[in-house]
Order: C-alpha cells, then structure tokens, then sequence
C-alpha cells in the first residue's frame, strides 16, 4: 500500500508540472531547451516546446496512476501480477509513441521560420 502512495505522490508531481508547462511556464524544467543558447532558444516557440512537455508530463502522470491501481488491485488479490504485464506493456508503449511524437512536433512545428 506504501508504494501505490508513493507512486500517486510521483504522479501528482508530474501533473503538476504538466499543468505548469501547458500553461507556458516552466521552460526551466525543460532540461535540453534550458541548456540551448540564447541564438539557439529564439529558433523554438517556447509556448509550443512546453506545451509538448507538458502532454508528455500528463501521460507520464496517466501511466503512473494506471500502475498505482493496478498495484493495489494485485495486492487486494482482484488481479494477478501476471495480468499486469500486457497492460503495463501497452502503457509503455504509449508513452515512448508520445516521446516519439513529441520529439517530431518540436523539431518540425515549434521552429520558428526565420
């Protein structure tokens, strides 16, 4: 039961700062977008990088809610810990499709033309 604690306090946090970038602040939480120079930051639109942070800090936040109850339910015994494995796949999939994606929208729709 301690762990599902844990994990929804991980959870909360990253919604957190995912409500915080979808909103267009944060760019500091951004580590490779906080590292860029000056010249380099003025080629990205910085709403459109946080707002692709910030869904992948939501799904983050998904995933790790979806393991929490699966957790509990393996431990209520309602469910095996061997049901858990394809859903947990599923999810993780999901998650690395959005990274995924989420690297292609900033590379092609959050540069700015100059």
């Amino acid at each position: 039961m301690i762990t599902e604690i844990i994990i929804l306090i991980i959870a909360l946090l990253f919604l957190t700062a995912g409500i915080f970038l979808l909103c267009g602040k944060g760019k500091r939480l951004i580590a490779g977008y906080n590292t860029l120079s000056e010249d380099e930051k003025k080629k990205y639109d910085e709403k459109k990088v946080c707002s692709a942070a910030g869904v992948i800090c939501i799904i983050c936040c998904v995933f790790l809610c979806t393991i929490a109850y699966m957790g509990y339910k393996a431990e209520s015994g309602i469910m095996s810990e061997t049901d858990m494995l394809i859903p947990i796949f599923i999810l993780l999939a999901v998650l690395i499709a959005a990274v995924i994606a989420a690297g292609v929208y900033i590379r092609k729709k959050a540069k700015v033309n100059n």
